[in-house]
Formats: structure tokens, C-alpha cells, sequence
């Protein structure tokens, strides 16, 4: 199983990111609700038919460190299907 919550840390150009995603369940999409200290808070979700993450239209965030955020959620899909 996906992990519903996720701890996140790490640093983009020399500023140090932390928060958490947490998984939101709905029907249509893998979607996680994605909070980091000092930003606001955003979403982002899978769009499988697209094979495509997006990001709420708001997203007010350096795409670099959106892109980290992405990676980290990527990693922990794959490791759910190597291990299920």
C-alpha cells in the first residue's frame, strides 16, 4: 500500500525544504496534499492518463522544489510495486 503520510526534507539552492505530503483519497486521481513549512499549502495528483503529475493552479513554489516533491512521491510508487 501507498504510504497515506510522508515526511519530507531536503534542499534546493541552498535553502532546506521540510513539510509532509499526505495522501487524500479520491476517485479519480492519486492526489496528496502537500504542506511545507513557511509556503502555503498546495496539491498534487497523478493524472494516469496523461502520465503526468500536476499541481494545484495556486502553486506558488519554485518549480525545482516542485520537481523534488514529485521525485520523492515517484520513488515511493515505485517502491510500493517492487514490493507488493
Amino acid at each position: 500500500m501507498l504510504n497515506d503520510y510522508l515526511n519530507l526534507q531536503f534542499d534546493v539552492k541552498g535553502k532546506t525544504f521540510k513539510g509532509f505530503c499526505m495522501r487524500i483519497h479520491d476517485d479519480f486521481h492519486i492526489t496528496y496534499a502537500v504542506i511545507l513549512e513557511d509556503c502555503h499549502s498546495f496539491c498534487v495528483w497523478l493524472d494516469e492518463k496523461k502520465h503526468k503529475w500536476c499541481s494545484s493552479k495556486f502553486t506558488n513554489l519554485d518549480p525545482t522544489v516542485l520537481d523534488q516533491i514529485i521525485g520523492t512521491l515517484n520513488h515511493n510508487q515505485e517502491q510500493q510495486y517492487t514490493v507488493s
